[in-house]
């Protein structure tokens, strides 16, 4: 039979048919690939990116077979940039055929040239840990650090349509119900480490009007500073505008995000900060979005000040979320240990792959 690929057009609510079938294949796709369903994907806040779309840019198509929906694709690529562009191809783990997922890679990239987009990025999960297999069975970034299985489906088809894996990282859980005592004797060595001329600071819900604007320029280091290994990135644009529109849109979802930071109180710039995001459920798994200390100011143990603070914070706030997951680059030997001394430990690994497309032709 037939298989068509159609756009998705933002509908009025999140219940609707075609929407709620691609949130299941993206978890569906998603908990195959990783071996867990620890990240998920809300029709709400999927709704809530299709419609706000200022300052990131989300477009998802459907394919069909016949009637059924068995597999999408999605590509995204910030306003403030002009050549990166992230996709996404989930397909029904019951309907994989690697002509399906061919051909939605075949019409991303075709409408990622159409919008001047040439640096194409992707991700792919498993469950495998790599460190069990012979060194052939195993493909590599150019950092050697980190590695995915060159046996799985989504490795072989990346390969075979040009990407190269640029960056391998890990995903990692922490047990929210644990004994948090090792965190606060962290977070109070580290503390002693920083000195006196850094400050850590902590929000839940609307950024204070005196953080907003030293928040969103460390939210723009994201871009340059976390490691993207052989992926070249461009910088983002932030700003409080953008931050306020961010939290106009996650309170319309009732989604609850708590900020940890730290302060340089020479500069009052924020030079460290990490992110937990929790969905309408506040029975979930939380999310750690972003984590990152400044190129100028690491080496002062601000890191382990922001996730251990957020641990502690977040334990009052979400009492009912049982864990936090995050991610973190292999190559990111400090992060990791970090997360290791805090409890968190690997559940999988995500590696970043990177084309670069050729230019559409214009007529």
């Amino acid at each position: 039979m037939r298989t068509t690929i159609t756009p998705l057009t933002a509908p009025h609510d999140a219940s609707h048919p075609d929407l709620v079938r691609y949130v299941e294949i993206m978890n569906a796709s998603y908990a195959h690939d990783a071996g867990n369903g620890l990240l998920t994907w809300r029709p709400d806040v999927e709704l809530s990116r299709l419609r706000r779309q200022e300052h990131r840019v989300v477009r998802v198509f459907l394919a069909r077979t016949g009637d059924e929906i068995v597999g999408a694709g999605s590509l995204e690529f910030e306003r403030s940039t002009s050549r990166d562009v992230e996709l996404m191809v989930p397909v029904d783990p019951a309907r994989r055929d690697p002509a399906l997922a061919d051909a939605l890679y075949e019409r991303l990239e075709h409408e990622a040239r159409a919008l001047g987009r040439t640096n194409a990025i992707e991700y792919s999960s498993t469950a495998t840990d790599v460190r069990g297999l012979d060194e052939a069975d195993v493909i590599r970034p150019s950092s050697g650090i980190g590695g995915l299985p060159r046996a799985a489906d989504s490795v072989r088809l990346l390969l075979a349509r040009g990407y190269s894996l640029g960056l391998v990282e890990r995903a990692s859980v922490h047990d929210l119900r644990a004994d948090p005592s090792p965190i606060r004797a962290m977070l109070e060595a580290a503390e002693r480490t920083a000195g006196s001329d850094y400050e850590a600071v902590w929000w839940c819900g609307r950024t204070p009007d005196e953080y907003v604007d030293a928040y969103a320029y460390a939210i723009s280091r994201m871009s340059t500073d976390a490691p993207h290994g052989d992926i070249d990135v461009e910088e983002e644009t932030w700003d409080a505008a953008r931050i306020r529109a961010r939290e106009d849109r996650v309170a319309s979802i009732d989604q609850l995000w708590g900020i940890t930071a730290v302060v340089h109180r020479p500069s009052g710039r924020i030079v460290a900060f990490n992110e937990l995001v929790l969905g309408a459920d506040r029975t979930d798994t939380t999310e750690n979005y972003g984590t990152l200390v400044l190129a100028e100011h690491r080496g002062r143990r601000l890191g382990t000040i922001v996730k251990c603070l957020g641990l502690l914070k977040w334990r009052e706030v979400a009492p009912d979320s049982p864990a936090v997951f995050t991610f973190n680059a292999e190559v990111n030997r400090y992060m990791l240990d970090v997360n290791e001394a805090a409890g968190f430990v690997p559940m999988h690994w995500e590696g970043a792959w990177n084309k670069q497309l050729a230019p559409a032709v214009s007529a």
